[in-house]
């Protein structure tokens, strides 16, 4: 096991920055693939229940409706989307997208709590989940990996900024 242990390690694959740009393009297919659902009527109705119980989005319905608000999430996942894919070539726009799947997941998660008939009555509740229940739990993962873009995406672009603009004062200054 500790030979495949070191073999592995030393394959450019794992030495590399291939986790990194996995992650960012399986969000960005992720944005891509549910902003687009958001334009169908009937997704914009099976968002009902999830965004109805949403400590930080229950506001959508009264503001925009349900076609709007559909519109709106629909918008803000195309957005982050596209600021993931932009980010490839730009770290500050890689830092945008980050926040904005940060922001995004965490305005899911909380949902987890409140939603109501997420334990199954029919199969004796607790563990038994309902599928729309499960359909939130993914997004702990995608949170998760919107963190580590965030950090990652951080990190690059602090790297772009010089000592000055990052507040670092130089030894030989200060004398």
């Amino acid at each position: 096991m500790d030979h495949l242990i070191k073999k592995l390690s030393e394959l450019d694959l794992v030495r590399g920055d291939f986790d990194y740009h996995a992650t960012r393009v399986a969000m960005i297919v992720v944005f891509f693939v549910f902003s687009c659902q958001k334009w169908f009527d009937y997704e914009a109705h099976a968002l009902i229940p999830f965004i109805s119980n949403g400590p930080l989005i229950f506001w959508l319905y009264p503001a925009l409706g349900v076609r709007g608000a559909a519109y709106f999430l629909g918008s803000a996942e195309l957005l982050f989307g596209l600021l993931l894919l932009l980010g490839f070539w730009s770290r500050r726009l890689a830092v945008l997208g980050s926040l904005g799947s940060c922001a995004t997941y965490v305005a899911t998660v909380t949902i987890i709590p409140f939603f109501p008939d997420a334990w199954a009555a029919p199969a004796g509740g607790f563990p038994a989940a309902t599928l729309p229940f499960l359909f939130l739990m993914k997004d702990v993962v995608l949170l998760a990996a919107s963190v580590y873009l965030l950090k990652r995406d951080l990190l690059r672009a602090a790297a772009d900024v010089s000592p000055a603009q990052n507040g670092i004062v130089r030894q030989e200054a200060m004398q």
